[in-house]
């Protein structure tokens, strides 16, 4: 594993996984984290069986962590049952086995129950801390708690992930949070027991409004700077794994759509997210037609990477020869993040030897921007 997507559990973002290439798959391990209930749509159980399902059809196989982060902790179904212990044991009915992915300050009494179902699974148990876990006056509570719910779930350190999850990160708060990490682990002189840390963040926009209409723009990924310090600062026998959430914002939800939606495609090369920006989409029938026109600046760009390399590029290709309508948001969220994923995944596994080789902070970087 060299790469844990966190893919929110709406359909598209499914779909943009499930269609990763073979070679890719074996790499990551997608994580999902549960969008939250939509009080106006669909009941409880309705949305916990509609994710679940989701998974079982577009990622019915390979590593999997999955979080059921959207719902309330006290949230039940209509048998009384908790929605997330639930949401686990209908997985487990399925015959998809996962990873469980809990965090503190939820509800404490869920431990046991999660243990029963990890055990079961068979697939281990991912502790999902916070910033106000990471906060430096909280490091001997969190690491006391980790070490006291793995017990009570007996569960071994060998068989523990913790995803240390940053959200969204900005260029002033990369090496402090580096630091805040490496204080972090070291401050359990065991921490190499662990099965693997993920440490996951975005740099992602939540709108392109600040984009000119029409026109491009870009981000630098924080998070995969900060993945690049940790990795050469961290020693050779605990290496941490590079978490991101595509193109898609940390803080993303589909409960109040936005009436001023603008047609976009966001490509990520190198160290950027680059965002192509279209203009409103008021008229589907005439609005969406800029499609065609986006994906042709996309392939026109020396950056693009060629058709082959994921289904989300063959999608931007045929767009832009006209060889397939211009689709609707959702078929964007799907090229955008297949292409994300596809590329990350090629990526770490490059950058991992580059920068074993790499001698200088100037060869660092140079592997940090190639294409």
């Amino acid at each position: 594993m060299v790469y844990v997507p966190v893919v929110k559990g709406s359909k598209y973002d499914l779909m943009a996984v499930g269609r990763v290439n073979k070679s890719v798959r074996t790499a990551i391990k997608p994580f999902v984290e549960a969008m939250p209930v939509d009080p106006q749509k669909p009941s409880i159980d309705e949305h916990v069986y509609k994710l679940c399902s989701g998974i079982r059809k577009h990622l019915p196989l390979g590593e999997l962590f999955v979080d059921f982060y959207g719902l309330m902790p006290d949230d039940i179904v209509a048998d009384g049952t908790n929605a997330i212990i639930h949401g686990f044991r209908l997985l487990k009915g399925l015959g998809r086995p996962v990873t469980p992915v809990f965090g503190f300050e939820r509800n404490d009494e869920l431990w046991d129950g999660l243990g029963a179902i990890a055990r079961e699974f068979g697939k281990g148990f991912c502790f999902r801390l916070s910033r106000d876990d990471l906060d430096e006056y909280q490091f001997d509570d969190v690491w006391s708690q980790i070490i006291e719910r793995s017990a009570q779930m007996n569960i071994p350190h060998d068989q523990i992930d913790l995803m240390l999850d940053y959200r969204h990160i900005d260029a002033e708060s990369v090496k402090s949070l580096a630091e805040n990490v490496i204080s972090f682990l070291f401050h359990n002189p065991d921490v190499a027991q662990f099965r693997s840390v993920v440490v996951a963040g975005s740099s992602a926009l939540k709108s392109v409004a600040e984009i000119e209409k029409d026109g491009m723009g870009e981000v630098v990924r924080q998070e995969l700077h900060l993945w690049s310090f940790l990795w050469r600062d961290m020693p050779d026998n605990f290496k941490p794994i590079f978490g991101d959430y595509g193109v898609i914002h940390p803080d993303f939800s589909n409960q109040s759509p936005s009436k001023y939606v603008n047609a976009k495609i966001r490509y990520t090369v190198g160290d950027k997210i680059v965002y192509y920006r279209g203009h409103a989409l008021h008229f589907p029938d005439k609005d969406y037609e800029q499609y065609h026109e986006l994906a042709s600046r996309v392939i026109a760009d020396r950056r693009y990477v060629g058709r082959d390399k994921s289904d989300g590029d063959k999608c931007i290709d045929d767009c832009a020869k006209r060889m397939i309508g211009p689709g609707a948001l959702g078929t964007w969220v799907a090229a955008d993040m297949n292409h994300h994923v596809c590329y990350s995944a090629r990526q770490m596994a490059r950058l991992i030897q580059k920068l074993q080789l790499a001698s200088s902070e100037q060869d660092v970087q140079v592997a940090l921007i190639e294409h």
